[in-house]
């Protein structure tokens, strides 16, 4: 099992002159033919350039560097003198990236002291896209030859007696999906994966602990429960791997219980134990994963990874948002400052200096983030402020609540950026109502988060009692007052116009007065139990759909309908 290959540094020393110059002179050569566009000899010239790049690259054994060169060769031997349109631009982008790509990867190599191909992954399946060719997984240079199925540890299992089969997975497939969705848009992962996770807990308690499908769905909830862990970035191949467990979940839907004695698909198993591996958690699970698979600690965690892939591809949007945070900062002291000269007698700035060397840094790095015409505005404002320094006293009120006003709009901008709320014309409307409406906007979505905390602090609290109930053998002292919680967070919900949410909420309260806290509880009280739960974290998830703004995701509260329905409760 190998995650990398070694590096043969006198082999690597002895080419690189000769490998770098080969792919700047391809690369210039594609820029003649890009100029003119039907020169067929510097079309050639770089193909003959990237045919030698794959010698050269084969003859050094660079497995990852010489697959790039190989997919580069297939791409670039597509393209003729004379072709035209948006396909054929798209490919010369890509080609000319590749070449940038190539020479910074074995700049990489050789600074780093090892190769790591999986870096470049990206850039092959861009190239094999181009072809129509199916892309490669994230678990392509990761050697593991798998002789079994890793068996999963048992769990309870799961009475579904008196519910149709189908129906039953079809929730859960469903619950599944709505994770999915978010998952794959980048949207609250934290509960994405909870859902998800919670999905494949109920799957798996029904499937039973002798079936070999179980085995998956036990290395999926340990996989996004290490990258949960480990804020791994969902990357598309990961998103395309836990598509295909949503596959699985259909064909179970499809074909009945008799589904669970497939053997699980081995190169979905493979993706899964990469990630595993690359989270460079250590829980139980893992453990045994390892022990049961010979899979050895790898080189580099996920984290690690990504740092090394910032410095290969260039900035990423972490940057940005560490950015955001250092304006915040400067704004922050910028406002204090002018807080302070306000509350004195000659309002006075007394180091206007540094104060003018705060905003300037503001609007630079405002520049570098994307909002160009809130930096322009504050400029302009810098240009007051350098007029305050010739008076003998300080500016009067006006200015000042001007120039407060400006910084507060800027503020929120800011917030916005980070919400990922500004719209695409980045902040061009500067007319003071303009502006007022992003300030507006900005308190709120400040508002509307302070209703939404208290309310995830209600279901919390929720959460909490129920799970005393369970482990006290349905003590009802643990739940008396969570109807009145429910209804609290109802209300917060009817504050925000949520009234489909609302609705399941008065649901919810209604089921706990009506069969949790009755003296007299059903035979199958734990299973119930568990499906209300399902309803409970359903709207938790919706609630955090809300973290960027106050508009929130529909579909899960299909989820809660579900399960309430399915406790026999009217929607």
């Amino acid at each position: 099992m190998s995650t990398r290959d070694l590096v043969n540094f006198q082999s690597l020393s002895m080419v690189r002159e000769e490998l770098v110059a080969t792919i700047d002179e391809s690369a210039r050569s594609l820029e003649a033919f890009v100029g003119t566009q039907d020169d067929g000899e510097q079309l050639q010239a770089c193909v003959d350039g990237i045919k030698q790049i794959v010698g050269i690259l084969k003859l050094i054994q660079f497995s990852g560097a010489l697959m790039l060169s190989e997919e580069l060769y297939s791409v670039a031997t597509e393209i003729s003198p004379g072709n035209s349109g948006r396909l054929f631009e798209k490919r010369l982008e890509i080609i000319s990236n590749t070449f940038f790509v190539l020479t910074r990867y074995l700049e990489y190599v050789q600074q780093m002291e090892r190769q790591v191909p999986v870096l470049l992954i990206p850039h092959i399946n861009a190239l094999r896209k181009l072809r129509s060719e199916s892309v490669i997984s994230e678990s392509h240079f990761f050697h593991l030859k798998i002789t079994r199925i890793p068996q999963a540890p048992a769990v309870p299992d799961m009475n579904i007696a008196g519910q149709p089969f189908v129906q039953v997975v079809r929730r859960m497939r469903q619950m599944y999906q709505v994770g999915l969705v978010s998952f794959i848009q980048e949207r609250q992962l934290k509960n994405a994966v909870g859902l998800m996770r919670r999905a494949l807990m109920r799957v798996r308690k029904i499937s039973g602990p002798q079936r070999p499908l179980n085995s998956l769905w036990w290395l999926a909830d340990v996989t996004l429960s290490a990258m949960n862990d480990c804020d791994m970035e969902p990357l598309e191949t990961r998103k395309f791997v836990f598509s295909r467990i949503d596959r699985v979940f259909r064909q179970v839907e499809k074909g009945g219980t008799a589904s669970f004695d497939a053997e699980p698909p081995k190169g979905l198993i493979k993706e899964l134990v990469y990630l595993i591996a690359l989270s460079g958690e250590n829980s139980k699970d893992i453990q045994l994963i390892r022990e049961q698979l010979g899979v050895e600690k790898f080189p580099y965690t996920d984290k690690e990874l990504g740092l090394e892939r910032d410095i290969l591809y260039g900035p990423s949007v972490h940057t940005v948002m560490s950015l955001a945070k250092v304006l915040k900062a400067e704004l922050g002291t910028s406002k204090k400052i002018l807080e302070h000269a306000a509350q004195t007698s000659n309002q006075k700035i007394d180091d206007i200096d540094s104060f003018l060397g705060n905003l300037y840094k503001v609007s630079e790095i405002l520049s570098v983030v994307g909002l160009v015409e809130p930096s322009r505005l504050l400029k302009k404002e810098i240009e007051r402020v350098r007029g305050w320094a010739k008076l003998s006293h300080g500016p009067d009120n006006e200015e000042l609540v001007e120039v407060a006003n400006t910084l507060l709009y800027l503020e929120s901008s800011i917030s916005n950026l980070e919400k990922d709320k500004l719209s695409n014309h980045g902040g061009r409307d500067l007319s003071q109502s303009g502006r007022s409406e992003v300030v507006a906007s900005g308190e709120l979505v400040e508002a509307g988060q302070i209703v939404i905390e208290e309310c995830e602090a209600g279901l919390a609290l929720t959460k909490r009692a129920l799970s005393a109930y369970a482990e006290s053998n349905f003590d009802t002292n643990h739940i008396l007052n969570i109807h009145k919680t429910l209804h609290s967070v109802r209300g917060g919900l009817l504050m925000l116009k949520k009234e489909r949410a609302a609705g399941i909420l008065a649901n919810c309260a209604g089921f706990v007065e009506d069969v949790l806290m009755a003296k007299d509880h059903p035979a199958a009280l734990q299973e119930l139990l568990e499906t209300f739960a399902d309803a409970i974290i359903a709207i938790e998830y919706y609630l955090d759909s809300a973290s960027a703004n106050l508009n929130m995701d529909e579909s899960v509260l299909q989820v809660a309908e579900d399960a309430l329905e399915a406790l026999g409760q009217e929607v």
